[in-house]
C-alpha cells in the first residue's frame, strides 16, 4: 500500500491534526519529516493512501493553516509532492 504524509510548519498543528485524525478513527502516525522533503517544522503525519480523502476533509474542517502539503514516498525513499 502506498503511504503518504502531510507536512506542517507548526509542530503544535501537526500534533493537533494527528489527534484529530485519531478522533475520526483514521489510522495514522506522527513521524519526523523526511529530510528529502526539505520542508516544514520537522513533524509530519503519515497515513495510507486510501485515507487521503478523509484526511483532506479533516484538514479543511480544522483549518490547519500551517499544513505545507501532501507528499508520498517514492521507491527510492525520496518525498514527492502530491
Amino acid at each position: 500500500m502506498r503511504e503518504f504524509f502531510i507536512s506542517f510548519r507548526s509542530r503544535s498543528e501537526a500534533m493537533s491534526f494527528y489527534e484529530s485524525l485519531l478522533s475520526y478513527r483514521i489510522a495514522c502516525r506522527l513521524i519526523n519529516t523526511p529530510s528529502s522533503a526539505g520542508i516544514g517544522c520537522g513533524l509530519s503525519v503519515k497515513l495510507i493512501a486510501r485515507d487521503m480523502p478523509q484526511a483532506k476533509k479533516v484538514l479543511e474542517r480544522g483549518k490547519f493553516n500551517s499544513a505545507v502539503g501532501f507528499y508520498y514516498f517514492s521507491t527510492n525513499g525520496s518525498a514527492i509532492r502530491v
